[in-house]
């Protein structure tokens, strides 16, 4: 059996656990490239917006939601999400796919927000913590 790398079986990670852990990973994929730049090049009746920032490092994982108003006063709103789990692509770019191809057909039947890339540092290194 191979034991893993970082830590004692049977004890609870502490602190220096958890930097030797985080230290060990490494960008497998890029959040600017494949999610950035996309939100960027959208059609411009699209807000992109900034509702925050990783702490980890703002510049690098800003994090980003995109709007769509309803031209119908009332209409209800809808929040689309991916990214939630690092390792999980298909919802990110579901999510762009989404917003770059059908997202306005529904501009006269619903508000939409769409936070297509919830965690940007796990789907860098195709991670869930």
């Amino acid at each position: 059996m191979t034991l893993y790398p970082i830590g004692t079986p049977g004890e609870p990670w502490g602190a220096a656990e958890k930097r030797a852990w985080f230290k060990s990973q490494s960008s497998k994929r890029s959040y600017a490239d494949e999610v950035l730049a996309k939100l960027t090049a959208l059609d411009p009746t699209f807000e992109v917006m900034q509702y925050g920032a990783l702490t980890l490092n703002p510049d690098r994982y800003p994090l980003k939601a995109v709007r769509m108003v309803a031209d119908a006063p009332g209409a209800p709103w809808a929040l689309i999400t991916g990214g939630v789990h690092g390792y999980e692509t298909s919802g990110v770019q579901g999510a762009i796919a989404f917003l770059e191809s059908h997202a306005s057909d529904y501009r006269d039947r619903v508000n939409l927000v769409v936070a297509p890339c919830v965690s940007p540092w796990g789907y860098e290194v195709i991670n869930r913590w």
